[in-house]
C-alpha cells in the first residue's frame, strides 16, 4: 500500500516524455503533467490548504480536473468532486457538509456558485478557473491561471501523506434523504486503478484509453485515470459524450479501449447503419449495463469486444466484473481479487446459486472500500452489517461463479449515469407554493435507464399547469434530476401509516402523463 503522490512520482521518473494525456489540441506528457501538478500544490498550499483540508471541485472535464486532483494528493488534501450541473440547496448543502474551505469554480458553472456563496460560512478562498488569467474584483476569488503561471514548478513535501488519509469525499445521492458523502482513501485510488488495469483491462502495449464520462465521478477517476496512469497507458479525454464525434475521436486518438455507461452503447448504435462497415482501433468497451438485445449486434457492427461490470462509489467503481478471456454475456462477471461477493436473503443469511437475493460485498483488504460516510455514522452503520455492505440490489450468481444483475430494491432512480434521490426530488417540488405533496418514480426508457416521473398533488384550491412544475424543477434542480414524466394526481394510494405505496404508482398506465421531451423538441424547432 502506498499513497497517490509516491506512484504518480514513480511513472514520472520511469517515463517523463510518454505524451500521456490528449485532450482536445492538448498533449501533455508525464513531466509536463507533473510540473502543472507541483505548480497546483503550491498554490493550494500557499492558500493555506494543509493535509486533510477539504477542497470542493466544481469543474467539467480539463485537463486543470487532473491538475487540481494529483495536486491536492501530494499535500494529502480531501478533493470534494461536485457534478457541474449541481445548483441552489443541494451546491449548497454539499460544499457546508463537506466542511470545505477553498472551491475551484469553471468560468461556467460561477453563477450557480455565486448565488449560494453567502451560505459557505467555511469556504476562505474561490478560484475561477477559465482561459483568462484576470481575476474577479473581490478579495477572496482568485484566477487559477494567475496562480499557476507563478507558482514554483518544484514542490517539497512537508507532511508525510498516508495511505489511509483521505483522497476524496464523493457525494452521491444513494437512496432516500440528502446525499451521503463516500469518503475513499489515497490507497482507494491505487487499489483501484491496479485492479482495473490488471484484472479487467489487461492491457496491451499499444493500447490507449478514453473516457468521456465525468471527472467528477469514480468511474472517470478510480476506473479509467488511476489505471491508465499505473500502467503508463496514453489517456484520451473528451468533454463530454457526443454520438456525433465518437468514433472521430476514437480515430483521432487511436483509442483502443473505452468507458462507457449504458444509454451510449443505445445511441451509438441507433446513430450507426448496418449499410457501412465500421473501421476503428477499438478492441474493448467496458462499462454497465449492456442492453442484452444489442451486445452481440453491436460487437459485429464495431468489431469490437463488449464487457460488463458491477460497481458503486462506495466500492470505489467495480467490484466485480468480466475479463476479455472470462466473461458471459449478461453478467455483470466475477468479483475482482480484494473484494467477497454474498447474495443474501431478508433475514440477512447468504442463498444458495441460481436463487435471487440482495448483492452484498466485503473488502478483503483493508483501506480499498469507502471509509464511511463523511459525519453519518448512522448511515454508514445502515450499510455495513457484520463487514457486509448492503447495496440495496438484486442479483444472483450461477454455478461457474457469474454474477447477474437484476433490480434495484431501494427506492433509487438511475438515469444519465447518476444516482437519483426521490427524496430530494420531492423536497424541491414540495416546496413550491402551489403543491401539497408529490411522488418521484423511475419508470424504465429506451436506453435501458429510468426516466424520472412524478405526480404531484396540488393544494386545495390551487391551480397550476406540468409546465409551472417543470419550470420549478428547472429553477431549483439540477438537470440530471429534471422529471421527464409528470402528472398531477387527486389521492396517493398509501399505506396505513400515511407512506405513499409506489408500487402501486409503477403500475399505472402513463398515457395521460405530461412528456417534458415534446417540450424541448418544439423548442429547438423554433
Amino acid at each position: 500500500m502506498s499513497n497517490l503522490g509516491y506512484h504518480l512520482e514513480g511513472v514520472v521518473q520511469e517515463s517523463p516524455d510518454l505524451r500521456w494525456l490528449y485532450y482536445q489540441d492538448q498533449i501533455f506528457t508525464l513531466g509536463e503533467l507533473s510540473i502543472k501538478i507541483n505548480k497546483a500544490a503550491n498554490v493550494f498550499s500557499s492558500l493555506g490548504v494543509k493535509r486533510g483540508d477539504k477542497v470542493a471541485l466544481v469543474l467539467s472535464n480539463n485537463p486543470e480536473y487532473l491538475f487540481c486532483w494529483f495536486g491536492l494528493a501530494k499535500i494529502g488534501a480531501v478533493m470534494v468532486p461536485i457534478n457541474t450541473s449541481t445548483k441552489g440547496e443541494m451546491l449548497s448543502y454539499i460544499i457546508s457538509h463537506s466542511d470545505a474551505v477553498m472551491a475551484l469554480v469553471e468560468e461556467p458553472f460561477l453563477n450557480e456558485y455565486m448565488q449560494i456563496k453567502s451560505t459557505l460560512k467555511k469556504i476562505q478562498h474561490s478560484i475561477v478557473i477559465s482561459d483568462s488569467s484576470s481575476s474577479i474584483d473581490q478579495n477572496d476569488f482568485y484566477s487559477f491561471k494567475k496562480l499557476l503561471d507563478d507558482a514554483s514548478p518544484l514542490y517539497i513535501e512537508t507532511n508525510k501523506v498516508l495511505v489511509e488519509d483521505l483522497m476524496c469525499i464523493l457525494y452521491t445521492s444513494g437512496t432516500t434523504g440528502v446525499p451521503k458523502g463516500v469518503m475513499l482513501s489515497q490507497n482507494a485510488y491505487v487499489a483501484a486503478g491496479a485492479a482495473s488495469a490488471n484484472q479487467i483491462f489487461q492491457f496491451r502495449p499499444d493500447d490507449v484509453i478514453y473516457t468521456c464520462l465525468p471527472f467528477f465521478h469514480v468511474n472517470a477517476q478510480m476506473g479509467t485515470t488511476m489505471p491508465a496512469l499505473l500502467s503508463k497507458v496514453p489517456l484520451a479525454v473528451g468533454k463530454k459524450f457526443s454520438a456525433s464525434k465518437f468514433w472521430s475521436e476514437m480515430d483521432r486518438y487511436k483509442v483502443t479501449v473505452f468507458k462507457f455507461i449504458g444509454a451510449m452503447i443505445t445511441i451509438l448504435y441507433k446513430n450507426s447503419s448496418s449499410e457501412i462497415q465500421y473501421h476503428n482501433t477499438v478492441r474493448l468497451g467496458i462499462g454497465a449495463p449492456v442492453p442484452k438485445d444489442l451486445w452481440l449486434p453491436f460487437e459485429q457492427r464495431f468489431g469490437l469486444q463488449l464487457l460488463e461490470g458491477y460497481g458503486t462509489t462506495e466500492t470505489t467503481t467495480a467490484c466485480i466484473a468480466n475479463r476479455p478471456n472470462d466473461f458471459r454475456i449478461g453478467s455483470c462477471g466475477k468479483p475482482i481479487s480484494h473484494y467477497e461477493i454474498s447474495i443474501r436473503d431478508e433475514e440477512n443469511l447468504p442463498v444458495s446459486p441460481k436463487k435471487p437475493g440482495e448483492l452484498c460485498i466485503r473488502p478483503l483488504k483493508p483501506h480499498v472500500f469507502m471509509e464511511g460516510y463523511y459525519k453519518m455514522e448512522d448511515k454508514t452503520n445502515e450499510a455495513l452489517i457484520d463487514g457486509w455492505f448492503h447495496t440495496g440490489d438484486r442479483a444472483y450468481q450461477d454455478e461457474d461463479g457469474f454474477y447477474f444483475f437484476l433490480d434495484r430494491t431501494k427506492d433509487v432512480i438511475r438515469r444519465k449515469g447518476e444516482n437519483i434521490s426521490s427524496f430530494m426530488v420531492e423536497k424541491i417540488i414540495n416546496n413550491h407554493p402551489k403543491v401539497f405533496e408529490s411522488a418521484a418514480i423511475g419508470i424504465p426508457n429506451e436506453l435501458s435507464e429510468d426516466e424520472v416521473k412524478v405526480f404531484v398533488k396540488l393544494k386545495p384550491g390551487e391551480a397550476a399547469t406540468e409546465k409551472d412544475i417543470y419550470d420549478w424543477c428547472e429553477k431549483y434542480m439540477s438537470e440530471f434530476m429534471y422529471p421527464r414524466f409528470i402528472e398531477f394526481i387527486y389521492e396517493f394510494p398509501k399505506t396505513p401509516t400515511e407512506k405513499v405505496q409506489k408500487f402501486k404508482l409503477k403500475e399505472l398506465s402513463n398515457e395521460n402523463a405530461w412528456d417534458s421531451s415534446e417540450l424541448l423538441k418544439k423548442e429547438k424547432m423554433k
